[in-house]
């Protein structure tokens, strides 16, 4: 039986409806004309420090901000009918961050006129936060790199063109502006579901750095100014959410970790190696299968789902970000070495860049913790953002306060083993 790719479903509806492909371009030349003599005014103002400044704050989250759309179910049904001619037979809200997902199954029986190819495994509509909602140059450069992606040979989700040959939409709803696409399902398990044995830790190292290689070729505009507060290069901003942390103990480890992450990598960006990354591989956005090659079938990865993170990066932040999950889903900082030895046999990791891969995960840990515990102090339902809390303490504690001068040995040993086995 199929299974689908998320933490948890809601909203099981059945729907149908009669067609209505009426479409109101005059809000989104509104926005792309704002976001036009917006980019002009930048320009205009280059050497303007602290108007460059403002902007690049804007950008980012700020405290007390919700950015989560604020969309009903009548909403998605309405939008998926006017801009992609789907008649839904089944609707299910995916728990998401920041966004709104929606995994959606049409009625087959009844003809699209605007999708002339159906995708038999259904399709996911995604309504983006108000914040990114704005960058609508950097939701281009995601489709294009889905489709780059794609035609590499990676497993992901590509966009689909709506009633107006566009891969996405701004739509004004309740008050807001948000970019609104379709996207094709793809089926499968994921990661979080599934025993973390030895060999799937190795196959997740291989298949990022796979894709790794795959984007070191691929450029867009828009990754050049594009920042978020989820990008360690953002660590220090971290500062400003520090208040949602009660337990003095873990504020201070905080603290520590973002102070020595600015002094150790930080202050050496510019000397790293950089291009565009996926900046999220997670336990969430990792779909699984079982390998044939395996005798005890165990699972080895299948593709990648989630680009929203996507940005340009030193690698070795790609790296470490990845290398962080696969830590919290082990339970174990010594597994890290068995995704750092499939990574490297497919990518080479520079002496260099791994002393700097525990002040990476540090960072990723501290970012995770204080952020999720941020978005829940906003909305308490979304349990979604509290999956790294208790193992991530228990990990950021043991790596920072007992581990962090021997990690590196500890890693590199349990990779050369894992490398020296007869079957991997």
């Amino acid at each position: 039986m199929e299974q689908w790719n998320n933490v948890e479903l809601t909203s099981l509806r059945k729907k149908s409806y009669t067609l209505n492909h009426e479409y109101d371009l005059a809000n989104k030349c509104v926005v792309a004309n704002n976001n036009s003599d917006a980019s002009n005014v930048a320009d205009n103002n280059v050497n303007d420090n602290n108007d460059s400044n403002n902007a690049n704050k804007s950008e980012l989250l700020q405290p007390g901000s919700n950015i989560k759309p604020k969309v009903t179910a009548e909403n998605v049904e309405s939008l998926v009918r006017r801009l992609y001619g789907i008649t839904i037979n089944e609707i299910k809200e995916l728990i998401s961050y920041d966004d709104r997902n929606y995994l959606i199954q049409p009625d087959w029986n009844i003809k699209n006129p605007i999708i002339a190819t159906p995708w038999p495994h259904g399709y996911v509509l995604k309504i983006l936060n108000a914040l990114d909602s704005k960058k609508t140059d950097f939701i281009d450069a995601q489709n294009h790199l889905m489709m780059y992606l794609s035609k590499e040979g990676i497993v992901c989700p590509t966009p689909i063109t709506n009633v107006n040959g566009k891969y996405f939409s701004v739509e004004h709803m309740n008050g807001a502006d948000y970019v609104v696409r379709l996207l094709e399902f793809v089926p499968g398990q994921m990661f979080h579901e599934v025993e973390k044995s030895n060999y799937l830790l190795y196959k997740s190292g291989e298949y990022i750095a796979k894709i790794d290689r795959a984007l070191k070729n691929f450029h867009h505009d828009a990754y050049d100014t594009h920042k978020t507060l989820w990008m360690l290069e953002s660590i220090p901003q971290l500062r400003e959410f520090l208040y949602v942390l009660q337990d003095h103990e873990r504020k201070a480890i905080v603290e520590e970790i973002i102070d020595s992450f600015e002094n150790n990598v930080l202050n050496k960006i510019d000397e790293l190696e950089k291009q565009i990354i996926h900046g999220d591989y997670n336990e969430q956005n990792i779909i699984v299968e079982q390998s044939k090659s395996s005798a005890s079938g165990e699972y080895k990865v299948k593709g990648i789902i989630d680009f929203g993170d996507t940005n340009k990066s030193p690698i070795i932040f790609e790296i470490g970000i990845a290398l962080t999950y696969m830590i919290l889903q082990a339970k174990s900082l010594e597994s890290g070495g068995y995704f750092l030895a499939g990574y490297t046999d497919i990518r080479p990791i520079s002496n260099d860049e791994r002393l700097l891969l525990k002040y990476c995960v540090a960072a990723r840990l501290a970012q995770s913790l204080v952020m999720g515990a941020y978005t829940h102090s906003l909305d308490p339902s979304n349990e979604y953002v509290l999956v790294t809390q208790e193992e991530g303490w228990k990990i950021i504690e043991e790596l920072w306060r007992n581990r962090f001068a021997d990690i590196d040995e500890v890693w590199q040993t349990t990779a050369d083993k894992y490398l020296t086995q007869s079957v991997k």
